[in-house]
């Protein structure tokens, strides 16, 4: 067959069909159609965030509970007196302290943050013989220990 009979019987398409613009102008539309659609939902649960009656960001609009662990320690000692008192004097009216409990030997809860008096307070310069050692979970723990001292 020669290379004419060839050209002949081949189908012609042409480079930019009309129908393939047309489909890809459709695509392009809806695919602005959904974005703007996106866009106007955003902008309303935006301007609906604005339009809230409550003074406060919260979720469910009322005031946010503020929890003072170990007081305001960061000016002061964790769970010292002087950081309870300022957490007290610059917060609302319901404010919660929430501090570690430890007992002493008799009987006393009071707030220190941790199991040994060492890293809170200076016990090992006021007692430096009454250093102990006590099992804590299996593993000999030294140090000032509350449970050894009486409340004041």
């Amino acid at each position: 067959m020669s290379l004419a009979l060839r050209r002949k019987n081949m189908v012609k398409l042409p480079m930019n069909s009309s129908q393939g613009n047309k489909k890809m102008r459709g695509l392009q539309a809806s695919t602005r159609l959904v974005c703007c659609i996106i866009l106007i939902q955003l902008f309303a649960a935006q301007i609906h965030a604005q339009e809230s009656r409550s003074p406060w960001q919260t979720l469910n609009g009322d005031a946010p509970r503020v929890i003072a662990r170990g007081g305001f320690s960061g000016m002061f000692p964790d769970s010292s007196l002087d950081a309870y008192i300022l957490a007290n004097q610059t917060s609302g009216q319901d404010v919660v302290l929430w501090c570690d409990v430890q007992l002493t030997r008799d009987g006393l809860g009071i707030c220190f943050p941790g199991l040994t008096m060492s890293n809170a307070s200076t016990i090992e310069g006021v007692y430096p013989n009454r250093h102990k050692s006590y099992p804590v979970n299996g593993v000999s723990t030294s140090g000032w220990f509350t449970i050894d001292f009486i409340s004041p």
